[in-house]
């Protein structure tokens, strides 16, 4: 009888209510094994709570018993150390500590979090093995020179992801060719040990491993024909976790049963993660490319005459150098906002970089100031444009509105963290992960990036009204509080800042081709590009944010691409003042420069920058 069934025969008359596991409280069993005792109760109509608690090694004891006794009073939730079951278990269910902890069940349900959660069988095959160590003894030998099929065995998945080469201990077989293994199969480690805190042991077969075939103690898994790469290792990562193999075992044994394998929710990656994966599966490819080359021209060079070799070992060689250093300069943050980070933000942190470069001065504190603000715009207008998408209002534009109505004033440091402080909030939570540009609901979602705000804020208001301390000490402070706010907006280096200079609609395609400039980097004479677009509901000469998926999210009326009178500079306006019987003020974010523009003013109302007339 297996341990289900007798969980089962028992739970037709008794039922537990409690289970204490521990280590090392018995001599004759080894410590690294975990025992149980249980206590049953008879069965009654009420079903009773279920506490489960585990013992830790290496904790004083009084703390230990209070927080038992403490648990046994509970009708439900969590201690440190053990939690309650309210509701009724079915019968023959594992009673493991693991199995029903609210904390793993958490993990499992957040799941969902990387995309849809999937039964591993929807994805993948599980074929049965290829050959078993016992029954199909008369197959196996031990030398290679009688020819046959390399084995793998569990003891050869090794936890570093790979197939151990053959050894002494190397079994071969007389098999046929269905029953080998294929690059790209996944092979699990059937056998766990108890005292092994980490997750399956999975390795993935190449080329190199083959021909070969899997032993009764590996379990295979194929992937389905539609999965791509960085699916498939998404999945091998996540069967790596202990998280896995909590949920792949019901903590009785030693062993992986396909079945649960077949049953285990594994992550499938949603469309903005999939892209995300895909481009990280084609960096590495890239990288691994770039590295063959460097060592596949180490290794020509020194086979011929030594001159040549040396020459041509400069020339060809000074390439990849350059990619190299190019590469070397992204692990420079600073480097990054420059060259990635929208226009707007990259010029002003190329000016806070240059006048950093000297003494401590009032300019290169005001440039640090002045970027945090900008920063803080820029991001409150994506969040603006989110919103608007999204259909939910944002409380904190209605102090913007009546500061334009009023017509004295404008949009200050402290309404752009307004805006930003509340789509991090419950209202916005609410959305879904694949909403347009919800990527500035973390702007501010952690203590770190509230506090540098605050501090920012801190020190604009005590700029502005005249109240001076240790330039220097601010300074630092400041700017050091700048690189936490750029650090934590490093989502904008993947919501392009886009202009379409022009636009034609193909009707007959239904596909419209574009012309835009991309607005990244701290330049803003850029080049032009042709992409084509499914849908015609675009302007031409307006901004657009575009996201990781290509798709284009319209800016005006919130921010501008317009040529400033006072530089004749190409810039980024936004509404700073709106006077009842005059022009519209823009400011830009680059310069802080103003321009007058009557027509945007219906365009305001209409997203409700502005009341009604």
């Amino acid at each position: 009888m297996g341990s289900s069934q007798l969980r089962a025969v028992i739970a037709q008359d008794w039922q537990p209510t409690l289970v204490v596991f521990a280590r090392g409280i018995l001599p004759q069993v080894h410590p690294s094994f975990e025992v149980a005792a249980m206590l049953l109760h008879r069965r009654t109509p009420e079903s009773q709570p279920l506490r489960i608690f585990r013992v830790p090694t290496n904790e004083d004891a009084n703390v230990v018993e209070a927080d038992f006794a403490s648990l046994l009073k509970m009708a439900g939730g969590r201690r440190t150390f053990g939690y309650v079951v309210r509701e009724p278990l079915l019968p023959g269910e594992s009673l493991a500590f693991d199995r029903h902890d609210p904390a793993v069940l958490e993990r499992r349900a957040k799941l969902s979090d990387l995309g849809r959660a999937v039964a591993l069988e929807e994805v993948f095959e599980l074929p049965a093995p290829g050959v078993h160590l016992v029954r199909d003894h008369q197959l196996l030998h031990n030398d290679l020179v009688n020819g046959g099929i390399r084995v793998i065995a569990g003891g050869d998945v090794r936890r570093s992801g790979v197939v151990a080469p053959p050894d002494d201990q190397t079994r071969w077989a007389d098999v046929p060719p269905e029953r080998c293994l294929r690059v790209g199969d996944l092979l699990v480690r059937s056998i766990h040990h108890a005292s092994d805190p980490g997750g399956l042991v999975v390795a993935e077969v190449q080329a190199d491993d083959l021909p070969a075939v899997a032993a009764h103690t590996v379990i295979v898994l194929r992937p389905d024909s539609s999965l791509q790469p960085y699916e498939r290792l998404l999945v091998k990562q996540f069967l790596r976790l202990p998280l896995a193999k909590t949920l792949a075992t019901d903590g009785v044994g030693l062993h992986i049963r396909p079945s649960a394998l077949r049953e285990l929710p594994v992550p499938q990656p949603d469309e903005v993660l999939s892209s995300a994966l895909a481009d990280l599966s084609a960096a590495a490819e890239q990288l691994d490319e770039w590295r063959a080359d460097a060592v596949g021209l180490v290794e020509s060079v020194l086979s011929e005459e030594p001159r040549e070799a040396r020459s041509r070992l400069l020339r060809s060689g000074r390439l990849l150098r350059m990619r190299a250093e190019a590469a070397a300069l992204l692990d420079d943050h600073g480097h990054a906002v420059r060259t990635r980070y929208p226009h707007p933000i990259a010029y002003r942190w190329r000016w806070v970089e240059a006048e950093m470069s000297g003494d401590p001065s009032f300019q290169a504190y005001d440039a640090v100031l002045e970027a945090s603000e900008v920063l803080l715009a820029y991001v409150a207008i994506i969040a603006m444009v989110m919103a608007k998408h999204a259909g939910v209002e944002i409380s904190a534009l209605r102090g913007i509105r009546d500061k334009l109505a009023g017509g004295r004033t404008g949009p200050t440091f402290a309404d752009w963290v307004a805006i930003l402080t509340e789509v991090t909030g419950k209202k916005f939570r609410r959305l879904p992960d694949d909403q347009p540009l919800i990527e500035v609901r973390h702007m501010l979602h952690t203590n770190e990036m509230r506090e540098a705000c605050g501090r920012l804020a801190g020190y604009r208001n005590d700029r502005a009204h005249l109240r001076r301390g240790d330039l220097a000490k601010q300074l630092r402070d400041a700017y050091s509080q700048l690189r936490v706010l750029l650090s934590g907006a490093d989502f904008l280096s993947d919501l392009r800042l886009v202009y379409l200079p022009s636009i034609r609609w193909d009707a007959l395609r239904r596909v419209a081709t574009l012309r835009l400039q991309e607005l990244m980097g701290d330049h803003s004479i850029v080049p032009s590009r042709v992409m084509d677009y499914s849908s015609n509901e675009l302007e031409q000469g307006s901004l657009y944010i575009m996201d990781a998926d290509g798709r284009l999210h319209l800016l005006r009326p919130f921010l501008l691409w317009k040529n400033c009178p006072a530089c004749t500079q190409w810039s980024t306006f936004h509404v700073d003042l709106a006077p009842r019987e005059n022009d519209v003020v823009l400011k830009s974010l680059e310069h802080g420069h103003t321009m007058n523009d009557e027509s945007i003013r219906e365009p305001l109302r209409q997203v409700g920058l502005l009341p009604p007339e």
